[in-house]
């Protein structure tokens, strides 16, 4: 079990928590590109292979980069 104190603004960060706190400037794009891949089809890849499901993965990202760009 671990113990969390409640952390106060003259306190440092815990070391393993870290990784959540720079995440956190990126979250509102992570969030915005699994939605975008979700509207997509993503998740309703099908194939008989590995190969064929790597290439329509691939296919998505392209579009969807096609899609961002200005």
């Amino acid at each position: 079990m671990r113990l969390v104190t409640v952390r106060r603004a003259t306190m440092r960060p815990h070391a393993w928590c870290m990784d959540a706190i720079e995440l956190r400037a990126y979250r509102h794009t992570i969030e915005t590109v699994n939605s975008q891949l979700e509207k997509m089809g993503s998740e309703r890849l099908y194939a008989r292979t590995n190969t064929g499901f790597e290439l329509k993965v691939y296919a998505t990202l392209i579009a969807l980069i096609c899609t961002n760009t200005n």
